[in-house]
């Protein structure tokens, strides 16, 4: 994907949606790609590539030449490596001002664009313009050019007549070769794959609210992540069906932008209600405090009110809770435990001197059930390569990651997975029920 350096979280959510749009129209049997080798979407049927750039200009009203340079140069020089395949190149972009539908781009337009000084640009232009001196072809090769470099190049192309041009833009400018289409708004785009995900299935509008639109977009944004470009394919034949699998409501970056995100909490937290009412169960908690608003200062409070509320019960609370904190904080994980130890709250941290101990983390709490007192009442980590073994040697009942999924190292088999990428911990209280207010 071609990501600019102020690209925005709603920007890859719209690309997202523009994704799950193409998932959900296109015919039985295509197959997507989620950002594409091509481009930010391919889109492949009957032996034809759509290639799809998507850009979201929400604050820019009307579109300049300088705003779909870069997508379009880059289509170019695709083009010109690719003039034997059967490719048709889109660029899909939205500005709040532009009305929706495909917009002409002119010959005159593309020879502007080629034309153009902007630095940036250089690498591009002189794919499709090669150089014929041989010093400015080592100068481009420069892994690292000075800025004496980039003005003897910007100069040569800014006087050299003579420069062949790789391609026919009037052949790429044929609408089975490129369109420019103007795209629809945010909300917009998301109604309208709503209304497809509901012709497409037999679910209800208040299930594609809360569980499957969200869900559809986390899979997206999973997918547009991973490494290998087959594993970011999507054959769309299937997707419904694999959708229809998901119960739980994805919490995360993505699912936070969208604006019905105070309903997806609300119907989280009641899918997490059934588990959070046995008494008898064993959770773990594994923060990644870096994506964590206000971690050092929030996380005592609610460790305090979650022991509170799930396990102050000498009998009937009887599986110790683990709270395990991914932190490049050295400090981080020995003043929590000196603010626990001055709310009254005792623990166990495996630690003996600097070493830590398995079995000593594990063991379990001396009781006096007739005096109600419990030796300690939670285990507290660092979320290092030994407490991990120690996680994965005791499995739990109910594992939460909280933050950015990040845990590699746990063994999550035969394990109730809580994945809630919260921004903060007012968010995760609301979830698990420890307050009715999650603002």
């Amino acid at each position: 994907m071609s990501r600019e350096a102020d690209y925005t979280i709603k920007g890859f959510i719209y690309q997202f949606n523009k994704t799950l749009e193409q998932v959900l129209s296109e015919p039985n049997g295509t197959e997507i790609t989620v950002e594409g080798i091509i481009e930010d979407i391919d889109v492949v049927s009957a032996g034809l590539t759509k290639a799809i750039q998507c850009k979201y200009h929400e604050t820019k009203e009307k579109y300049k030449s300088s705003d779909i340079s870069k997508p379009i140069l880059q289509m170019l020089v695709h083009y010109a490596k690719n003039k034997d395949k059967n490719i048709q190149y889109i660029l899909y972009a939205h500005f709040s001002d532009e009305t929706e539908g495909e917009k002409t781009i002119s010959k005159s337009d593309i020879e502007t664009i080629l034309k153009s000084k902007d630095k940036s640009y250089l690498n591009y232009i002189s794919e499709l313009k090669p150089p014929k001196t041989e010093a400015i072809k080592a100068l481009l090769l420069k892994p690292k050019k000075s800025a004496e470099d980039i003005k003897k190049i910007t100069t040569y192309y800014g006087t050299a007549t003579d420069l062949e041009l790789k391609i026919d833009i009037d052949n790429f400018l044929k609408p089975e070769s490129f369109k420019f289409i103007i795209g629809k708004s945010f909300d917009s785009l998301i109604i309208d794959i709503k209304q497809l995900l509901e012709t497409k299935s037999g679910f209800t509008k208040v299930d594609i609210e809360e569980l499957f639109y969200p869900n559809a977009i986390q899979k997206i944004a999973n997918k547009s992540i991973l490494h290998n470009p087959e594993d970011r394919k999507i054959n769309n034949t299937n997707f419904i069906s694999g959708l229809e699998k998901s119960k739980k409501t994805a919490i995360t970056r993505w699912t936070r932008e969208l604006l019905t995100y105070s309903k997806l909490l609300t119907k989280r937290r009641s899918q997490l209600k059934l588990n959070l009412q046995a008494n008898h169960r064993q959770r773990y908690f594994l923060f990644n405090e870096s994506n964590i608003e206000d971690f050092e200062n929030k996380i005592v409070k609610f460790i305090s009110e979650y022991i509170s509320k799930y396990h102050y019960k000498i009998k009937l609370h009887s599986k110790t809770p683990v709270f395990s904190i991914k932190t490049e904080n050295d400090n981080l994980i020995p003043q929590i435990e000196s603010r626990l130890h001055q709310k009254g709250l005792k623990f166990q941290n495996g630690l003996k001197g600097n070493d830590f101990f398995q079995g000593e983390f594990l063991r379990e709490p001396t009781i006096i059930s007739t005096k109600n007192w419990r030796e300690f009442q939670l285990r507290i980590c660092n979320y290092n390569i030994d407490s991990a073994k120690a996680i994965n040697t005791k499995k739990s009942d109910d594992l939460f990651l909280i933050g950015k999924e990040d845990f590699e190292q746990i063994d999550k088999q035969d394990i109730n997975i809580e994945v809630l990428e919260v921004s903060n911990l007012n968010e995760l209280q609301y979830l698990l029920m420890l307050t009715d207010n999650f603002e």
